[in-house]
């Protein structure tokens, strides 16, 4: 029974496999019709099939479509522009040194410069300035209304505050006041600009000035210093005395600072070392303005000079973000002064704690080392000249020099620096009859412009002068067109020749980017006095010049048309400075003079 059971178990097992494998084979060979048809329908072939039939099967639901978003199309993306380089700030370019030519560096194949540091009155091998002097352009020097320094600003090109009335046409004397002299030196030398100032309310009352003229409102104040040893303090708008004079008892030559940031402090040098014969002490000075005290001497006499003269005509610059006075004297060296000023407005109390540092230089050009002319400054570069004309480009915060130009001759007149739209920064300046006079007391001088920041020159004119050293070539200092004379640069020639030989003092104006002749006007008797630019309210531009007759000329600055004439009644050496309408000269002749711009 159970054997039974075991075989009927046994084939019913097999018919199930038997089963399974006919349905298994069925489904392979729809599947493969079905792969025929799909792929081509008449390639079908006759297939009789010896099976049950089956029931068709249900026809599948199509899907239903789901509906999709319409995609968004991807954004390209957008390029991020460049960003526009930051214009570099006006007066803060650097110079390249690693891309200036051989020929214009010291110590390589250009002019041999030695030199040495003195800092704080040791020798130092190298030197890094720890409070960085960095001046801004010429406009932004100073706080003051006013004109603070000789040319105004460390681009030392301005002499001029303000606008004079449109369409002006005259002058006039508004007042005059008699100064003295010591010895043969009388009234205003050269450079002799005085400066003026419009002190704020808060200063005004800390100083020593006149009761009468501390309550004035809007006191203007002019601060001038003479050939009689003095500097005096007047009223700009009637001549009248705002405090006594201060008395240095020997000749001074040069022109006063008054401290841009609006501090009562007053810087000056000194031209003549003798009185009545007798040698007297010589130097630069600062002076507080609160009482009139002198905080600081330097002798010119100084252990580190190169040259047995001790003047200073130098107007200095002050740098107020690091707190430096940078000033060169005629012994050969160029000071910078850490002055470390406490200056408490609402105590009314001033004090400095001054650091010295000196650069001390020789070259092959230099047979007489010193500088006459007030120091030009651009950035942390200082460019001056001295009695032999070598010209100098001077990294104040290394104390290095980075460039030497040889002008050919004695270089008096300060530089002038510019800053001009296509990025460069030029230098103009031009050089006295002296070194090169020939034997009649000839010879060539030239007016120049320089790129400051490689010492290039880009042009020059050449002019035949005569009288070597006292009185022949370029004394004054050029005035830089600006305004409506963009184009022009002005210099003054002392003791010139004309193209048929003749003696010629000319005024020229020369166009900036070729140095042509533009027009020239002959100023009548010498001038070392420097040209002095303003403009009325409509933009049009004026010259003043003076002369050694005495004549104080009034010039369209675009046209060279005289437009009036006055006589101050002596030499003129000293330079204007104008405030609004009124112009403030002294003369040789020892007066001082207000005048009205109409």
């Amino acid at each position: 029974m159970a054997k039974k059971s075991k075989k009927a178990a046994q084939r019913r097992r097999a018919k199930r496999i038997w089963s399974t494998l006919y349905i298994i084979v069925v489904v392979i060979l729809l599947g493969l019709i079905a792969a025929m048809l799909i792929s081509d329908p008449s390639s079908m072939p006759d297939i009789n099939l010896r099976a049950t039939a089956t029931p068709s099967p249900t026809p599948t639901a199509e899907p239903t479509a789901v509906p999709t978003e319409t995609p968004v199309p991807t954004a390209e993306p957008t390029a991020t522009p460049e960003p526009t380089p930051e214009p570099t700030p006006l007066g803060q370019q650097e110079i390249d040194v690693a891309s200036l030519s051989e020929d214009v560096l010291p110590g390589r194949d250009g002019i041999e410069v030695n030199y040495k540091i003195y800092a704080n009155g040791e020798q130092v091998d190298s030197y890094t300035r720890e409070h960085p002097i960095a001046i801004a352009d010429g406009a932004n020097y100073s706080k003051l209304d006013g004109v603070t320094t000789f040319r105004g600003n460390n681009f030392r090109s301005t002499g001029s505050w303000g606008v004079i009335p449109a369409e002006a046409g005259s002058m006039a004397i508004k007042y005059s006041f008699k100064i003295g002299g010591i010895d043969e030196w009388t009234g205003v030398g050269w450079t002799g600009q005085p400066a003026i100032v419009r002190w704020d309310a808060e200063t005004l009352r800390n100083m020593n000035i006149n009761e009468a003229k501390k309550d004035k409102d809007g006191l203007v104040e002019v601060i001038y210093a003479t050939l009689d040893g003095k500097i005096y303090f007047f009223d700009l708008e009637d001549g009248e005395r705002t405090r006594e004079p201060i008395r240095i008892g020997a000749p001074i030559k040069g022109s006063v600072t008054i401290d841009p940031r609006g501090y009562p402090l007053l810087y000056v040098g000194q031209g003549i070392d003798t009185v009545d014969g007798e040698s007297v002490r010589i130097g630069m000075r600062i002076f507080s303005l609160i009482d009139q005290s002198e905080l600081l001497f330097i002798n010119g006499h100084d252990k580190f000079a190169t040259r047995g003269w001790f003047a200073s005509d130098c107007a200095p610059i002050v740098d107020a973000a690091s707190d430096t006075v940078i000033w060169s004297g005629e012994n050969g060296l160029l000071y910078t002064i850490r002055l470390n000023t406490a200056y408490d407005a609402a105590a009314g109390t001033l004090s400095i704690d001054p650091v010295i540092d000196r650069y001390w230089y020789e070259s092959e050009v230099t047979t007489r080392p010193g500088m006459e002319n007030s120091v030009a400054v651009y950035n942390h570069y200082a460019f001056f000249a001295d009695n032999s004309g070598l010209i100098t480009c001077l990294d104040l915060n290394t104390m290095t020099p980075v460039w030497a130009f040889d002008a050919g001759d004695d270089t008096d007149a300060s530089l002038v620096l510019e800053e001009r739209e296509d990025g460069n920064v030029y230098l103009y300046t031009g050089s006295e009859l002296d070194l090169t006079a020939n034997d009649k007391g000839r010879g060539t001088v030239y007016m120049r412009c320089l790129n400051a920041m490689t010492g290039k020159e880009v042009w020059n004119l050449a002019v035949k002068a005569d009288e070597s050293s006292d009185t022949g070539g370029s004394f004054a200092t050029p005035a830089l067109g600006t305004g409506s004379v963009d184009h022009l640069i002005f210099f003054t020639i002392a003791r010139a020749r004309d193209a048929e030989g003749e003696r010629y003092n000319g005024l020229y104006a020369l166009d900036k980017k070729t140095g042509a002749i533009v027009w020239t006007i002959s100023t009548g008797g010498f001038a070392w006095s420097s040209p002095t630019l303003t403009f009325d309210e409509n933009g049009r531009a004026y010259l003043f010049q003076n002369n050694s007759n005495g004549d104080l000329k009034m010039i369209d600055a675009l046209t060279g048309e005289k437009l009036d004439n006055i006589d101050l009644g002596s030499n003129v050496e000293g330079s204007p400075a104008i405030y609004n309408d009124m112009m403030v000269v002294g003369t040789r002749g020892a007066k001082i003079y207000g005048i009205t711009i109409k």
